[in-house]
This record gives C-alpha cells, structure tokens and sequence, in this order.
C-alpha cells in the first residue's frame, strides 16, 4: 500500500517541467505550492502526467476515489485492476503516472522508511476518473521487490522514466508493464539508519 508520499520540484528539472505544465493547463492560482512540495496525503491534489493524444501532459488531481460508504480508495491492486468495473474504463484509457521524489511505507511496529532512486525521480503508475467533475487518481500497487519486502508486503507500481509515454499512450505496453516486478530502490529508515538493498 501507499499513503503517502513526497513531491518537491526542486529536486529535478524533470519535477519543474512538470510544474510548468500544470500551471499551462491548470492556471497559476490553481497550484497550491505549500501542498505540491513536500509530502503528499490521500485527498490533496498533486502534479500527475495524463496523455492527449500523443502528447504527455501535466495535470493537477486529487489522490483517491470515493468508494463505498463514504471510503476513499487511494490504491489499486496491478494484478486485478484489469477485472475490477470500478476501474475497468481507467486502466483501458485513463492512465496516469504520478512523480515523486519519495514515497512512504510503515513497517508492523509502524516505523516508517523513505524509499527513493537516488538522483532521479520515481513514476508511479496509477489510473483515474473523473467524479463529480473532478478528475481523481489512485495509485497501483503490486508485490514487493527486495527492496521493499522486508519492510511492506505491497508497493507501488513504479515505472522508468522511458516507460512513462508507453504506459500513457500504449494499451498492451500498459498490460505488459502491469506485471513488470518494479526496480531497486534506495531505502532509508527515517531513525536515520540506512539499509541499502
């Protein structure tokens, strides 16, 4: 699972052509920079990459779906999300991949560790809708790799960078990259102790 993770678009040029994006589609006054840089919540709105037809654009939504009984579904399991109807029309046209610096994973005595690729952003998959005319994204997560297994028995879904237009514009290279195991990641305690895998 991912509750949470970190945006901050000082850390690439990557980050800030991003920004830039959003602002172009969105407008200035509609970015909230106190929330966009730094950790991100379920329920607040944050940068994601969505295509146009061809082209990969920025676009500001809100992390997490209303489910039943008023709960918001901020994850999608990669290895059913193909045979959920909550989400079918999603993964068939609405991908999206959400950029991160950082993201979040609480081990069983809920210490938490920052899982991170040192010197580049990481690309998380995800999907949305649109609902009540707000287009709102939840992130996939798949089995751990080594990286993280120790600590979570879930991740998210990450992706490389040359995957980001595939899993945008290519529906089989999506399917394909819905099973992919996600790369090695840098893991860092937040007690200050490294644990490098």
């Amino acid at each position: 699972m991912c509750g949470r993770y970190q945006f901050s678009a000082a850390e690439s040029d990557d980050l800030r052509q991003i920004v830039r994006s959003v602002q172009k589609r969105c407008g200035q006054d509609e970015l909230n920079f106190r929330i966009i840089d730094g950790d991100v919540a379920p329920s607040c709105s944050a940068p994601v990459l969505i295509s146009r037809g061809d082209k990969v654009v920025g676009d500001l939504q809100k992390w997490g779906m209303p489910g039943r009984n008023g709960h918001l579904i901020i994850n999608a399991r990669a290895e059913t999300v193909t045979q959920k109807g909550m989400f079918r029309r999603s993964i068939a046209g609405r991908r999206c991949v959400i950029p991160a610096t950082a993201f979040y994973e609480w081990d069983s005595a809920h210490r938490p560790y920052l899982f991170t690729v040192p010197g580049s952003p990481l690309w998380l998959a995800g999907i949305y809708d649109c609902v009540d005319d707000v287009n709102c994204f939840v992130i996939l997560t798949t089995a751990p790799n080594a990286s993280v297994s120790k600590i979570h028995d879930r991740m998210p879904l990450t992706l490389l960078r040359d995957e980001i237009r595939p899993w945008l514009t290519d529906p089989e290279a999506a399917l394909t990259l819905l099973a992919r195991a996600p790369a090695p990641l840098h893991c860092q305690a937040q007690d200050g102790q490294l644990t490098f895998e």
